[in-house]
């Protein structure tokens, strides 16, 4: 058969059927239209150990005086020979913090006739302590100065540890999720595959201040402050393929 006969014959009836194949097959096949991922999504929460390392102690110190500048000039004397005595423990300056400053005149009740008023000014001092060892010393510095009123401890975890903390927690979640989603999957038969998504839950869980009632508790508490232990815990949402 002649070169241009088989040319012809190609593009009359071979192209059209080769197209008609084509077509047919997308058709069929529908390649745009990908089969949907089916995922099954858990909710686990994951723990962690965390040890408080940090106290907060404040310490209100004041002076009643008829002369109100006599009064803040006594307090002034207090706390400066505090800050000095707290710097020389080993207390750091940015952890030494002036929270209040008040200045006022107090008045006796239920007497008549009513007495000269008195002005009190009072400075209300907070330290952090990062060496639970050094807690008795700073109490005694606050009583042996004339501290009116001592607050606290609040325990806490510092930034690196609770972080620390945080991630363990988060590895811990994610494996608890691992686990519940296997459970559910083999109870429909299926299996999982990969992690698709993984939301974390904005709150976290971290150990709470410990509170004393009064300075007389502060001061039999601090003498053996336990940080004791609490847990962090994260809550993820993690999403698993369906197999």
């Amino acid at each position: 058969m002649p070169k241009s006969s088989q040319e012809k014959l190609i593009k009359t009836f071979i192209w059209p059927i080769v197209v008609l194949v084509i077509a047919f097959g997308a058709f069929y096949l529908k390649p745009w239209q990908a089969k949907p991922l089916q995922t099954i999504s858990v909710s686990a929460a994951g723990t962690a150990k965390a040890v408080p390392n940090v106290a907060t102690i404040n310490a209100a110190f004041q002076s009643q005086n008829t002369d109100v500048n006599q009064a803040r000039t006594e307090t002034d004397s207090k706390v400066s020979k505090v800050i000095s005595a707290l710097e020389a423990l080993g207390i750091s300056k940015k952890d030494i913090q002036t929270q209040n400053v008040s200045a006022g005149q107090s008045y006796q009740n239920m007497m008549y006739p009513r007495p000269t008023p008195t002005n009190e000014y009072s400075v209300n001092l907070s330290i952090t302590i990062r060496d639970f060892k050094k807690a008795d010393q700073a109490l005694a510095i606050f009583t042996q100065n004339g501290a009116a009123n001592i607050y606290g401890p609040n325990l806490q975890v510092d930034t690196k540890d609770l972080d620390s903390a945080k991630s363990k927690a988060r590895e811990n979640a994610v494996a608890n999720a691992k686990v519940k989603a296997g459970e559910l999957a083999r109870a429909a038969n299926r299996t999982i595959g990969n992690v698709t998504s993984i939301k974390e839950q904005g709150d976290y869980a971290v150990p709470g201040p410990m509170y004393a009632i009064g300075g007389a508790d502060l001061v039999e508490k601090a003498s053996s402050i336990q940080p004791g232990q609490d847990e962090v815990t994260i809550t993820l949402i993690v999403d698993f393929a369906l197999k």
